[in-house]
């Protein structure tokens, strides 16, 4: 399995973007003006998803993370997983893919272990799945494949997901997190720390990115070099 699976983590704003999706064929469809394809196993409303991960590939691409490859988003009923937890995303960077439960499916699971405590899931949440997963894909793309890339790509990720939020949801997240401090370097960005609380993690990444001068050098940096020096 790809480094690129992923933990549950926070929310995306609430879109319709109707004439943003157009129908393929059955449960295939195209987000318009993206390089961005769904399928579904059943039926699927993809237009929340379609807008937030239109909206991730300008962020994207407003970093220098550019990418003119296809990317085949998935909604299935069931993720597979070795891990001791069920998945509610995971990515293949190698084909380009990105899997996703289905909406009521991740309600399901989020019933059974809330993602974030006071932060009930909701079709905003879900389409955040969407958007994280596609920064994987597309950062590994740009990732120098001599660094440690991991801890880098979830960076990219977090930070991808945080600014897309509506600025109501993000402050809700922020102020649920008012304590965490922002990394002071790439240096301080541990991937134990990631894997002990992502949510925390994406926090101090978000806080740390805004605080940049520049932050497009910085991206530059970190897919070149990860979070060391």
């Amino acid at each position: 399995m790809s480094l690129c699976w992923r933990l549950l983590i926070f929310t995306f704003i609430l879109c319709f973007l109707s004439s943003g999706v157009s129908s393929a064929e059955g449960t295939r469809l195209s987000c318009a003006d993206s390089h961005v394809v769904f399928e579904s196993e059943g039926d699927g409303d993809f237009r929340c998803v379609c807008a937030a991960t239109k909206t991730a590939i300008e962020f994207l691409s407003s970093i220098g993370l550019e990418t003119s490859q296809r990317v085949t988003i998935r909604l299935v009923e069931h993720i597979p997983s070795k891990l001791d937890h069920t998945l509610i995303g995971t990515c293949n960077p190698d084909s380009q893919e990105v899997t996703l439960l289905t909406y009521p499916k991740a309600v399901e699971l989020s019933e059974l272990n809330s993602p974030i405590p006071d932060i009930a899931l909701s079709e905003e949440i879900w389409c955040s799945y969407a958007a994280h997963e596609l920064a994987h894909v597309i950062s590994c793309q740009h990732l120098n494949p001599k660094i440690k890339a991991h801890t880098a790509g979830e960076y990219i990720s977090a930070v991808t997901q945080l600014t897309v939020l509506s600025p109501e949801i993000r402050q809700k997240i922020l102020k649920k997190y008012k304590d965490i401090a922002a990394y002071q370097s790439r240096a301080e960005m541990s991937e134990l720390y990631f894997l002990l609380d992502p949510n925390k993690f994406a926090v101090k990444c978000y806080l740390h990115f805004i605080a940049q001068e520049n932050p497009k050098e910085f991206i530059d940096q970190l897919v070149k070099k990860g979070n060391g020096y």
